[in-house]
């Protein structure tokens, strides 16, 4: 009987934290290049994409949901990326655990961040 009433509340506690779990990257599903002279990525995976890029040299962030087989155009030329440039990639919906700025770059470039629901504090 203890055993029971352990279990449910395990269940109960776990409920809203489950709904809460950070999700995988979804880099995988990018595959950046130029395309007629502008610079961005198709959305290979078969579920949409949010994405969050910017190039270090303007720092202004472009976020877009790209849906599945279509592509994202970065804006941004060849000279604009000289100084390099970051993206993320989660399921739309989501958005990186870390705060997408140059600060956090070196993180970001290692694909060390995982995706948390838009909505919850910290995303």
């Amino acid at each position: 009987m203890r055993r029971l009433a352990l279990a449910a509340m395990l269940a109960i506690a776990a409920g809203p934290a489950s709904a809460q779990q950070a999700v995988a990257h979804m880099e995988a599903c990018t595959d950046w290049d130029f395309a007629d002279g502008s610079f961005g990525t198709r959305n290979s995976c078969a579920r949409p994409v949010a994405i969050l890029f910017m190039t270090l040299a303007e720092q202004r962030i472009v976020q877009h949901d790209v849906p599945a087989g279509a592509r994202f155009d970065a804006g941004a030329s060849a000279r604009d990326l000289q100084r390099g440039w970051l993206f993320t990639a989660c399921p739309v919906g989501y958005l990186p655990n870390v705060r997408f700025s140059v600060a956090n770059g070196q993180t970001i470039l290692d694909s060390l961040y995982n995706c948390l629901p838009a909505g919850r504090p910290g995303a």
